[in-house]
């Protein structure tokens, strides 16, 4: 009876383990479940086997486990596609919810965000959070669409294979979140998502604080407006 209470501790501290962020619940459990095992009345190859096997497979099973949920959570995730006038450069942002904004417009299962000349987009969606399944397009004035490559930090680092040019543009996660500044007319309240179009080398000129500053003076301004009409 031990030895299947422990195998059973075991089985459930290495599933729990596959999420590096769980080892904390993890490893004790499976220690507490080496310790029932070695107490029970199994063969000691057994018990080899039980505590072992867990050590051995939990690096590639953790790779695994995260490349399904990545797999399963982009699929699954909010599809967007972001459209960008043809010579946008800079921080654009996208606020949800907003009762004045675009309508929701959906083209093979795809919403689409047409973000304006001046970066700021006051939508009707709600942009969910999780997993991004995001695509980023530039449109000439013949409707014609060219895709925008994704850029993150990462693939500037010197061990990186195919590192990007630093001088090419390419679009940028700048963060979201929720704001909430109170006033005498009843306060600014907003979900947003930033983006950033930006070539590697010209980040720091997008991301001084009085340009940042005037785009979310400018935000507050529009969402307040927006919210005043109705």
């Amino acid at each position: 009876m031990k030895g299947k209470i422990g195998i059973v501790i075991i089985i459930l501290s290495f599933l729990i383990s596959l999420n590096p962020y769980w080892l904390i619940f993890g490893i004790p459990l499976f220690v507490i479940g080496i310790i029932i095992l070695l107490l029970s009345q199994k063969p000691i190859k057994t018990k080899l086997i039980w505590i072992l096997m867990p050590i051995i497979l939990w690096y590639p099973f953790m790779n695994l486990f995260f490349y399904l949920m990545g797999t399963i959570g982009t699929a699954t995730a909010q599809k967007l596609d972001l459209i960008f006038p043809e010579n946008f450069k800079g921080k654009a942002i996208v606020i949800s919810e907003m009762p004045c904004g675009e309508e929701i417009e959906i083209i093979d299962n795809r919403e689409q965000l047409r973000i304006p000349e001046n970066g700021i987009l006051l939508y009707k969606g709600n942009l969910k959070s999780g997993y991004i399944n995001n695509r980023y397009f530039k449109i000439d004035k013949k409707g014609k669409k060219t895709e925008i490559p994704t850029r993150a930090n990462y693939m500037y680092f010197d061990d990186s294979e195919n590192k990007p040019d630093e001088s090419v543009e390419g679009i940028w996660l700048s963060g979201g979140g929720t704001k909430y500044n109170p006033n005498p007319n009843g306060g600014i309240n907003y979900s947003y998502r930033e983006f950033l179009i930006s070539s590697k080398d010209s980040l720091e000129k997008w991301n001084d604080f009085k340009s940042s500053r005037k785009l979310e003076r400018i935000t507050d301004s529009l969402v307040e407006k927006c919210k005043n009409k109705n």
